[in-house]
């Protein structure tokens, strides 16, 4: 077996166990409120400071990589994620198992930053779009299987199995990357100078930012924390352009944002994704709440989006390299976009085939959009800074997350809450009728971010 093909399943086995994280916590959520016998609002910073810290520092992780090797970085990141799932299963208060996670998100960014460089460094630029497309649908298999693995461990075995379960895995991973990928070239010793207070001002920026969007929602919009947060964010963004543009060795190179073929992929990455992250949070209020499914069905007909991803991104990708069709990520955004549109015409009695048809069209537009723009904005930048361009991809998918889940929960709960003329503690608890009148808004709402991506990709520059 080639190089190339090896240093891919490592990086693919690595890339379905960081994203599988996610959402495998997510589902014990329920049981740790329980467990820690804390709020909701309390439990959900186990997954929330992940975010944030994934979010802020990958840009980071992959700047470390260019610098030191990627190879190097991204065992490092392998070491402390699994560190922190041995010893998150041990927590005795949810303070401690939020500080495990924070722990532990530092090594997913690490090896979230370099994965992607890895496998792009390893392949040539006429089949890069597969490879990516390949991690690509293994992202959708981990998205998949998280929930079904983690209501698996809970049911049997206790909380503590989600994190003990996973770590003979995550040394499996540590041993695969350690025999199957070959190290990148470091820059000579007196250029390895890591930008600290860019770094500083990066994560400040991305943390705040992100922590603001996810939590206007519940602490409210014109509250003296929200706008405290977004007037960080603010400063911190300036502060951050004013390091970069007078660094040696930025953890950004400014400069890249004046090539079109990486500032318009990764714009249209943002809008798609606060379009396309709609979905995941308004389906379960739709089939659980407005048309009484059982969680279970509901996440089996959910995951007809992940599952569309699993199956085409490795084709698409392939396409992409062989024909060199210049808009085909715009074609998938239109997909998306036609797919979200449709899911606004959900009423209170469409048939399940109705509705999985209209899912399947998300994932569709998603798998033909994303191979390929990664590819372009991989092949926008030297080989040097691939690690710079890999993370920039995971952030822009994060923020993009990020900004879709307010977009949709505001919208949510301000229709659904004007629909029945009262406000409600919690959405779930608004009339099902209620609640369908704000899905169908907040989905017309992610068209219309499927819709500016299409426009943003219209102007794309060529995979270089």
């Amino acid at each position: 077996m080639s190089y190339k093909w090896r240093a891919l399943i490592a990086v693919c086995f690595g890339s379905y166990m960081a994203t599988m994280d996610v959402s495998i916590v997510n589902v014990a959520l329920p049981t740790l409120s329980k467990e820690f016998d804390r709020s909701p609002d309390v439990v959900v910073w186990a997954t929330l400071v992940s975010n944030l810290v994934v979010t802020g520092l990958t840009l980071t992780a992959g700047r470390l990589g260019d610098l030191f090797g990627r190879k190097r970085v991204y065992i490092l990141g392998w070491v402390i994620f699994t560190t922190g799932m041995g010893v998150a299963g041990f927590a005795q208060t949810i303070a401690q198992l939020i500080g495990f996670r924070f722990f532990q998100a530092i090594g997913v960014s690490l090896a979230l930053g370099n994965g992607n460089a890895i496998v792009a460094d390893a392949f040539p630029e006429h089949e890069r779009g597969m490879a990516l497309g390949t991690t690509g649908s293994v992202v959708g298999a981990g998205l998949m299987t998280g929930p079904i693995l983690g209501g698996f461990l809970l049911s049997g075995f206790g909380w503590e199995s989600i994190f003990w379960m996973r770590v003979p895995v995550g040394l499996l991973a540590m041993a695969m990357a350690f025999i199957l990928i070959h190290p990148s070239q470091a820059l000579p010793g007196g250029q390895r100078k890591v930008d600290v207070p860019g770094a500083a001002a990066l994560f400040a920026t991305l943390s705040t930012l992100v922590l603001a969007v996810n939590r206007g929602q519940k602490w409210g919009w014109g509250s003296p924390t929200i706008l405290g947060l977004f007037a960080i964010a603010a400063v911190s963004l300036a502060a951050f352009l004013w390091v970069e543009s007078r660094s040696a060795s930025p953890v950004l190179s400014l400069p890249l944002f004046k090539k079109r073929a990486f500032t318009i992929p990764v714009l249209s990455l943002v809008l798609n994704f606060s379009g396309q992250a709609a979905v995941t949070f308004l389906m379960p209020f739709y089939l659980i709440n407005a048309r009484g499914y059982g969680s279970g069905h509901a996440g089996l007909i959910i995951a007809t989006v992940p599952a569309m991803m699993l199956l085409l991104s490795p084709f698409s990708g392939r396409i992409a390299d062989r024909s060199g069709f210049r808009h085909q990520p715009t074609l998938g955004l239109a997909i998306v976009c036609v797919g979200l549109l449709s899911l606004a015409t959900l009423s209170s009695d469409t048939p399940t085939y109705l509705v999985v048809p209209r899912l399947a069209l998300v994932g569709i537009g998603a798998a033909i959009f994303q191979s390929p723009n990664s590819a372009t904005i991989m092949g926008a930048v030297p080989r040097t800074m691939l690690g710079t361009a890999a993370a920039a991809v995971a952030t822009s998918r994060n923020i993009g997350n990020a900004a879709g889940l307010a977009l949709a929960s505001t919208i949510l709960v301000a229709v659904a809450e004007s629909s029945a003329g009262f406000s409600a503690v919690r959405a779930d608890r608004l009339p099902p009728g209620a609640l369908l009148d704000g899905v169908q808004v907040a989905f017309l709402a992610a068209a219309a971010f499927s819709s500016l991506a299409i426009v943003a990709s219209l102007f794309r520059g060529r995979r270089e």
